[in-house]
Order: structure tokens, then C-alpha cells, then sequence
């Protein structure tokens, strides 16, 4: 346990008298001091990878950076880029940018990237520091996505992220259909400990929520939770704002579904789930993203959305077997069996290639590879 973490919760709630989800998601992952990106004592390698809380597809295989970065490179070449923005939400230990910038060293095109990097964790920040430093580009760090969009030049921008939505903060609602009652989710503290509790929302909440499910009320149960994402609603207008003021396209690969609905919070210590209060500090939290509320902020801004793919689709569409068969040609029977491993897991619907979406938007009369209207 974080108790300088559980500490500071504790203050909070003897203060407010409750917090709800969002606000509470919020400090146990990003507060400055104690948040589990954060905490001082945090050493690398407890964060990502084998040996930390979580692995993501980039660590799990070279192939995942190289395709996305084939897809970057494609990207450019059809619409004749030759200078680039490239900015990547929440690079954890940089692995995905680093293999997106060996696909571009490998290629005769001189094209001039500029390297935008948000991240909020000070100990993932000096890893990608560490990472990236062997490539000749100009590097950029950010805390905060509304500080980028007027830091940028003009260059056509290309934003990529990879498990970045489904951690940030997210607040739960309840729907009783025929009571017609509203509730959100709130953490109380009693006894010395945390317990979840309900808050009926007050009248002048209710529109936001209600025109969320209004689409979909005659389907709802007796009982719906709908999760919905403040900081997604936050982030996504502002990856739409550098699009429209720079032109180029975004790229998000997560996972999630098309619906806001049921409860979907989980939290993981050492690659395993754990109870939501147990390990508050040492654990990350993350929900499945809603990709229909993105789409709507997406087309609401006047901006082309794409059909969605999943993780399967967009790896074998570009080219992954094929890469992979040219990749086992100079390999060992160790690195062959290593690349079938990362191979099967990014790509098998069992394991990652269903439930991980790719999510594709641009400014309009783009040219973008593999996704249609």
C-alpha cells in the first residue's frame, strides 16, 4: 500500500465528505506526489513490461511498432508529407516510437520528423529519454494536451496512441428505468476504509446523462450502468483541434467497444486483476473505451471518421505475415519462436486481436491507408 497515497485520499474525503469516480481515478493514478505514474519510489521496471504491473503490444513484439510505423510512412507517401508533427499519447517506455523511428531510418524518403511526446509519469519520461536518444530527431515533452496545440508548427500532424484511453479516469452512472432514477458512482470512506456508494444526481445533471442512452432506452435493462470519460471528451476535442489547424490523421488502438454501457473498471498488480481497494497506489486502473463517443466528438468537429478495426484486421491488413515471414528468414529458433509467441498474442482473437480496436480519424479529402468511410 502507497500510504502517503491512501494518506492524502483520506484528507480528501474527510474534507468533501465523498469523491466521485472520476476525481478519485484521477489522484490514485496522476497526483503528482503519490499517483502510480508518479510516486518517487516508482522504479521503472515496475510499470511496463514482463516484470511490471501490465504489458502492452508493443513490448510484446517488434512487429506492432514496425506496422504501425509502415502505416505512418504510407501515410506520408500518398499524401506527399515531407515534413511532419509526430505526437504520441502516453509513449510508456517509448518502445513504440523508438521501432516507428527505425521503419523511417530504413527508408530512402528524407523525411523530417518533429517528435511530440505527452506524458504525465516523470519515471517513464527519462525512460523514453533514454530510448529515443540514439535517433537524430527533435524531441518534445508535454504534461498537459492543452499546451500542444499552439506549440506546434505548421507541419501536417500525426497522432498515435496506444493504451492511453482506457487509464484515464472515468465516472459510473446507474439508470433505473422504471423508478426514472439517476445515480453516480462515488468512494466514501467509512471506518478507516473505502467503499463505493450511490449519489441521485441532481436535476440539472440528469440532461447530460439521459441524452447519452436516449438512442438506445427502449433496449436498456430494469438497471444500466453507463461509464462515461471526461478526460476522453477533453483529449479527443483537442486531438481534433491540431488536426483542423494542421491537417493529418489519428491513430488509436485501445480497447474498448461501441457502446458506453456495464461496469468495466478493473485494476491490475503484476499482470494479474485485484480488487479495486487492495493494492490503491501499487495497482493501475483502466475501463474499455466507449469508440461510438468518439466517433460522435469526432464527426461533431466536422472531421472524417473511419470504420472501426480490430487489432486482427489492422495488423494482417498491413502485412504482418509477410513481415513476419521476412523477419524469421535471419532468426534463430529461439527469435522464430519468439516472434510466432508476440505473433499469436497481438493477433489471436482469444488474446488480443479482437478485443483491441484501431481507431482511425483525419481531416477531410486525406488519403489514408487500409480504412474506409
Amino acid at each position: 500500500m502507497n500510504n502517503k497515497l491512501i494518506n492524502h485520499l483520506k484528507k480528501l474525503l474527510i474534507k468533501n465528505n465523498y469523491l466521485d469516480l472520476n476525481t478519485f481515478l484521477d489522484v490514485i493514478l496522476y497526483d503528482k506526489q503519490f499517483g502510480f505514474y508518479n510516486s518517487i519510489n516508482r522504479k521503472k521496471n515496475e510499470l511496463i513490461g514482463k516484470e511490471g504491473h501490465f504489458i502492452t503490444a508493443p513490448e510484446i513484439s517488434q512487429l506492432f511498432g514496425e506496422l504501425v510505423g509502415i502505416w505512418i510512412l504510407q501515410l506520408c507517401r500518398e499524401n506527399h508529407f515531407h515534413n511532419i508533427n509526430l505526437l504520441e499519447l502516453g509513449p510508456g517506455k517509448g518502445t513504440l516510437m523508438k521501432d516507428i523511428l527505425r521503419i523511417f531510418s530504413q527508408q530512402k524518403e528524407n523525411i523530417k520528423i518533429k517528435i511530440h511526446l505527452l506524458e504525465f509519469s516523470k519515471v517513464l519520461k527519462s525512460y523514453q529519454k533514454e530510448k529515443l536518444k540514439q535517433y537524430n530527431h527533435e524531441l518534445k515533452w508535454y504534461n498537459n494536451i492543452f499546451k500542444i496545440k499552439d506549440q506546434l508548427n505548421d507541419n501536417p500532424t500525426i497522432i498515435i496512441s496506444n493504451e492511453f484511453f482506457d487509464c484515464l479516469p472515468i465516472n459510473q452512472y446507474k439508470f433505473y428505468k422504471t423508478k426514472n432514477i439517476y445515480t453516480k458512482k462515488i468512494v466514501r470512506l467509512d471506518k478507516n476504509k473505502f467503499f463505493f456508494d450511490e449519489k441521485v444526481l441532481e436535476p440539472q445533471d440528469i440532461p447530460f446523462i439521459s441524452n447519452i442512452i436516449k438512442k438506445d432506452f427502449e433496449k436498456l435493462n430494469e438497471e444500466t450502468t453507463i461509464e462515461h470519460s471526461p478526460f476522453v471528451l477533453s483529449h479527443i476535442n483537442q486531438i481534433c483541434d491540431i488536426i483542423l489547424k494542421n491537417k493529418g490523421a489519428n491513430l488509436l488502438i485501445d480497447y474498448g467497444k461501441n457502446d458506453p454501457y456495464g461496469d468495466t473498471l478493473q485494476s491490475v498488480f503484476k499482470n494479474e486483476r485485484s480488487n479495486l481497494f487492495n493494492k490503491i497506489g501499487e495497482s493501475d486502473y483502466s475501463s474499455l473505451v466507449d469508440f461510438s463517443n468518439i466517433k460522435q466528438i469526432v464527426e461533431n468537429k466536422n472531421l472524417q471518421h473511419y470504420q472501426l478495426k480490430t487489432q486482427r484486421e489492422f495488423l494482417l491488413e498491413m502485412g504482418i505475415n509477410k513481415r513476419i515471414e521476412n523477419l524469421s528468414l535471419n532468426a534463430n529458433e529461439f527469435e522464430r519462436r519468439d516472434l510466432l509467441s508476440g505473433y499469436e498474442r497481438l493477433v489471436s482473437k482469444r488474446q488480443m486481436g479482437d478485443i483491441f480496436k484501431v481507431n482511425c480519424f483525419s481531416n477531410k479529402n486525406l488519403l489514408v491507408p487500409i480504412f474506409k468511410l
